[in-house]
């Protein structure tokens, strides 16, 4: 009888885990996101790459995808409201592992498939598009350091 009462409390304890539940994202600082937003829609956002409804990893802004159905690429500059788009795409693509990735002031950021990919570690049909240690490299690092360093986000703008 112990053992039967032993094995329905074990059973209980590994219960499955409650599907509704939902991480808390506590990702890099939105507010510093501004400067690093327009090197990654100049870089990525392209209708054919991340400016496409149909990627994961949605990039909103000025020359692609737009959020509201009135503008239309090259048309109104990038809004508040795509820049906030674009963060949330980047921040919930694993939510888990960015969580560590902040926790962690940015050490070993390749644990974050967004950053494997850009850099060229792992396949991705746009190629590398982030030199280890380059203009984008750094300012999209720095960010999720918590350390935005200012002059890489500008000079990436221009030369990722």
């Amino acid at each position: 009888m112990k053992s039967s009462i032993v094995l329905v409390a074990s059973i209980v304890a590994c219960s499955v885990p409650d599907p509704n539940a939902r991480t808390v994202i506590a990702g890099p600082d939105r507010s510093q996101f501004d400067l690093v937003q327009p090197f990654m829609e100049n870089s990525c956002g392209s209708l054919d790459c991340h400016g496409s409804r149909y990627r994961n990893l949605k990039i909103y802004g000025y020359e692609g995808l737009r959020l509201d159905p009135g503008d239309i690429p090259g048309g109104n500059p990038t809004s508040t409201a795509e820049i906030d788009a674009t963060y949330d795409s980047i921040v919930n693509l694993e939510p888990e592992i960015m969580n560590e990735v902040v926790a962690d002031h940015g050490a070993d950021p390749e644990r974050l498939t967004i950053v494997r990919k850009a850099r060229g570690t792992e396949s991705h049909a746009g190629g590398a598009v982030l030199a280890i240690g380059g203009n984008g490299d750094r300012c999209f690092t720095s960010w999720l350091a918590s350390s935005l360093d200012d002059a890489a986000c500008h000079l990436a703008q221009s030369s990722p």
